[in-house]
């Protein structure tokens, strides 16, 4: 009896010896992972598409207030000749007429922000896609597994019409990040925003236009 016991802790002794051998054979045959980081905010100071990007939505907020002021001032005109208008009933019904254009000019601003609104949204999405397709690419040829967002030196942005203190602004903004130190010699910053420009430079075929939307008054 006292041998099958010594027989069984041999065994089990053996398979457990086994076993960590393994593991560990295994731990040290792993090849270590290629990390590389990127500083997000000089990416996006120094790369073409967001510069282009930050242009063309200008031109459309501009092109909104301006079309905006002009149908305002239209109506504000309209509504001084209604004052010249001696009959009391039909200039009443000029002027309901106009509340109701006042109204509709409203609506149609609302409706021009939202687009607004849903196109800068597209087009940040679409920058954030080609800075992903670039960095792979890059990575790629670079031999590298991982490319990760260098945010451990952003400055902290503070907001004093914000409802919560600014403290706790800066608390948060802690809690997001990620990666506190990054190896300058694992930095493709610079490999990156010259790779995105030279393909921003490249002839691309032509984007349709997107269908105009109908103005109301």
């Amino acid at each position: 009896m006292r041998r099958y016991r010594s027989f069984l802790l041999v065994s089990c002794a053996a398979a457990t010896l086994t076993v960590a051998a393994a593991f560990t054979a295994g731990r040290l045959s792993a090849q270590p992972s290629a990390v590389a980081n990127v500083d997000i905010r000089r990416l996006l100071d120094k790369i073409g598409q967001r510069a282009e990007m930050e242009i063309e939505l200008t031109q459309l907020a501009n092109r909104f207030e301006q079309e905006f002021k002009s149908k305002k001032d239209q109506l504000e005109a309209r509504a001084k000749e209604s004052d010249a208008i001696t009959d009391q009933a039909e200039r009443q019904k000029l002027r309901d007429g106009l509340a109701l254009e006042q109204l509709q000019l409203k609506e149609w601003a609302t409706m021009k922000q939202q687009e607004a609104d849903r196109e800068q949204a597209l087009r940040w999405e679409n920058l954030y896609r080609s800075i992903v397709s670039e960095s792979q690419k890059l990575a790629d040829n670079e031999g590298y597994q991982y490319v990760v967002v260098f945010d451990g030196n952003a400055e902290f942005q503070r907001d004093r019409r914000a409802q919560i203190s600014l403290g706790q602004q800066v608390v948060e903004q802690i809690s997001r990040r990620r990666i506190l130190v990054a190896s300058k010699t694992d930095d493709i910053t610079e490999k990156l925003i010259l790779r995105m420009n030279n393909a921003r430079a490249t002839p691309t075929a032509p984007v349709a236009a997107a269908p105009s939307t109908p103005t109301t008054p």
